[in-house]
């Protein structure tokens, strides 16, 4: 099975790797709830519901597929040829498990709806377009946060979020305080 192909010879950093993911994917849809709090308007509420529940279902999912499969390729390591068969099976297993599968599928589209939705109450305040078109190939990207995937779609955010950042403070420095409200998202 090709997620676990290889894995043996580096599960310790799998295992590490998604342990250090959650705390990481708690402080992206943190973050998107930041961003968006002085927001009104029915995009900013979208937004944030969908960040709650990326928040509850997208950690669990990579807790789940990877240190749940990591932790059965660690412990076929030493054991005879017919119980790391059956663990790497069980291992494998775990990603095509319908719980797998449900929490990928409700925290990615949780993230997708909550980015864009971001970005739509954003539109008219600070990095305006340049945040909305940000947040919106964050959403489009995160076909599955593994591989380059993963990487594109949250450096996304994170440029989006550092536009408006630095948008928002130069606004300030000359002395706009340019709120984001249903008004200015409507422009």
């Amino acid at each position: 099975p090709e997620p676990i192909a290889g894995l043996a010879d580096e599960v310790g950093w799998w295992i590490t790797l998604h342990a250090l993911q959650i705390p990481m994917f708690l402080l992206m849809g943190c973050a998107v709830l930041a961003l968006g709090w002085a927001a009104s308007g029915r995009a900013a509420t979208v937004s944030r519901v969908a960040a709650l529940v990326f928040i509850a279902f997208y950690p669990a999912y990579d807790a789940f597929a990877g240190l749940g499969s990591g932790y059965l390729v660690q412990h076929a390591e030493g054991a005879d040829v017919t119980t790391q068969s059956i663990l790497h099976d069980a291992a494998a297993g775990v990603f095509d498990s319908p719980i797998n599968t449900g929490l990928y599928v409700a925290g990615t589209l949780a993230w997708m709806v909550a980015v864009v939705s971001l970005g739509l109450a954003l539109r008219g305040g600070p990095g305006g377009r340049v945040v909305t078109i940000l947040f919106i190939a964050s959403a489009l990207t995160l076909i599955d946060h593994g591989g380059v995937f993963g990487v594109v779609s949250f450096t996304l955010f994170a440029a989006g979020a550092a536009v408006h950042s630095l948008a928002r403070g130069h606004a300030t420095d000359r002395g706009s305080s340019a709120p984001t409200t249903a008004a200015t998202a409507a422009r």
